[in-house]
């Protein structure tokens, strides 16, 4: 928290609420809710605490899902993504081995979820950055360039993790997720290796990683 703080990053959850578009943000909730009122019920409980319905900020609310609640930043071109509970994934999803030795995943803590996002930033050059922390750790917000393209299919995505040196790997687990769509290179392992998850770009065609679950071994 500390090297946050003397970067200027740490945030009330009033300001990043004053970062919204308030009246966009209450549109878009409304029509999640007409579209499924279960969902659109879950993704209001946790965009609340950040929702001043007058704000007049640039910040328009796109899309959700058990992990993060995403912004889109129009004059920076940059989503930025929102963590804090009561979400499925905590402040991030993170990939661990159990006492049993068995892997899973699970919601993550704060400095669990940056260690993973740190990670995935190492192996996976995708110009991620910590956007803001909450000043009472209730939330966490990362910032990443908004990108313009197409899922690559199955066959492409495989392609493209063999040639940036990666190996399927199907460790011990409980967890479908980990069992089919996890990769080791080194001392790293990255699962939730899905199409949905990466991106081609219209700009240059190449292939990138938005989204994986990255862990490192323990020693």
């Amino acid at each position: 928290m500390a090297w946050a703080e003397a970067s200027g990053k740490i945030n009330a959850a009033a300001q990043f609420a004053a970062r919204l578009d308030g009246r966009q943000v209450s549109g878009e909730l409304y029509e999640q809710f007409r579209a499924s009122p279960e969902f659109g019920r879950s993704l209001t409980e946790r965009v609340d605490p950040f929702h001043d319905s007058e704000s007049c900020g640039d910040l328009t609310l796109i899309d959700a899902g058990g992990e993060a609640t995403v912004f889109f930043d129009p004059a920076a071109q940059r989503v930025i993504k929102l963590f804090a509970p009561p979400n499925e994934g905590g402040f991030g999803w993170v990939l661990e081995r159990g006492a049993n030795g068995r892997w899973g995943i699970r919601g993550g803590s704060i400095p669990e979820a940056l260690f993973r996002f740190a990670w995935f930033e190492a192996c996976f050059v995708s110009g991620l950055e910590l956007d803001t922390l909450g000043s009472e750790a209730d939330f966490l917000t990362l910032s990443q360039p908004f990108f313009v393209g197409r899922r690559p299919c199955e066959d492409e995505l495989e392609e493209w993790m063999r040639l940036n040196g990666w190996e399927p790997w199907s460790p011990p687990t409980d967890q479908a997720t980990v069992a089919e769509h996890t990769w080791r290179r080194g001392d790293y392992i990255a699962t939730d290796v899905l199409p949905r998850n990466a991106i081609i770009t219209e700009a240059d065609d190449h292939l990138r990683a938005i989204d994986f679950i990255v862990a490192q071994l323990p020693t």
